[in-house]
């Protein structure tokens, strides 16, 4: 479709192919091809139906053309018109392989009559043998239940809680006891051992049996103890400790230099670099909070400038 028009083929029309095979040996050469409002030459197709439409426009405001002559020229796009050049071509290199070979002429009948084609009947065919299936035995009702889904359909009843049980004394009642003496202090931590009670049941007690009790405070002239030793800790965490894997590279490299000293080579030269920090060009020193240096705004405060750290924010503007 071209504005609403349907675009045919040039080969429907013989007037109309001849018109874009005149125009397309044209436009061969891209400087005759016509350009867009830009300067850029325009490919064949398009070129192609450019000029034709011009043309076609021509024909029809032509009175004597149309009152004359029967002339007419079928709306072409640039779809029909690449599809037009590119079959042609294609046909044309068909053409040039198959130039000189002779094809085996297709055969249409069989030497053998073929068998006929079945037929499909309009009702399904009656076999002479009947199947039959055994059908299994009727237990309606007689499924029991189980008694989860018995108790899921009974009523929700509170039940009142069962009662405690009941157990049997095994001893007497308790004898009196009477005031037990204070426990005797012992130098040594623990306590010395002492005499087991007689039998509760059948002998009243006349004093309460002696208890063990905790060791006594050390005094000052108990021995000290002996005391755990220090927890330390690793040697990465310590003030000025290097990183393992900083460590590991400086051994490598070491070696890597070793090596090449043994070979009469001279040592790789490394960037080393021991100080990690900017330094300030007022007092020599490193610019981090430890010095005092601080930075706001894109701009470094430094001790040595002679103003406080207020009045340096002031004049920095906050």
């Amino acid at each position: 479709m071209t504005h609403g028009q349907a675009a045919q083929d040039p080969e429907h029309h013989r007037v109309s192919e001849c018109v874009c095979l005149r125009l397309a040996k044209e436009f061969e050469q891209s400087r005759n091809r016509p350009k867009d409002t830009r300067g850029k030459t325009l490919p064949i197709p398009q070129s192609i139906v450019s000029v034709y439409s011009h043309i076609r426009q021509l024909l029809e405001d032509s009175r004597v053309i149309v009152v004359q002559t029967a002339l007419a020229l079928v709306p072409v796009n640039n779809t029909t018109v690449s599809a037009w050049l590119l079959r042609r071509d294609k046909r044309k290199d068909r053409n040039m392989l198959l130039q000189g070979n002779v094809l085996p002429q297709q055969l249409y009948l069989a030497k053998e009559p073929l068998p006929s084609s079945n037929t499909l009947q309009a009702a399904p065919v009656q076999h002479a043998h009947e199947m039959t299936f055994d059908e299994p035995e009727n237990r309606e009702g007689e499924a029991f239940p189980r008694q989860r889904t018995l108790a899921a359909n009974k009523p929700n009843v509170i039940s009142p809680p069962p009662p405690p049980p009941q157990f049997h004394p095994q001893f007497g009642p308790a004898p009196p006891f009477s005031y037990a003496p204070p426990f005797p202090h012992f130098p040594f931590p623990h306590a010395p051992p002492y005499p087991y009670a007689p039998p509760y049941p059948h002998i009243p007690f006349t004093h309460a049996p002696p208890m063990p009790h905790a060791p006594p405070f050390p005094s000052a002239h108990d021995p000290p103890l002996p005391q755990a030793p220090p927890c330390q800790a690793p040697p990465e965490c310590l003030p000025g400790a290097q990183p393992r894997q900083r460590t590991w590279r400086l051994n490598k490299a070491a070696h890597e230099d070793e090596d090449l000293m043994a070979r009469g080579e001279p040592p790789r030269k490394r960037l080393t670099k021991e100080k990690h920090h900017y330094t300030c060009k007022k007092c020599g020193q490193d610019k981090n909070k430890k010095t005092g240096h601080t930075q706001l705004k894109g701009r470094r405060y430094c001790p040595e400038s002679g103003q406080t750290l207020d009045d340096w924010r002031k004049s920095v503007g906050l």
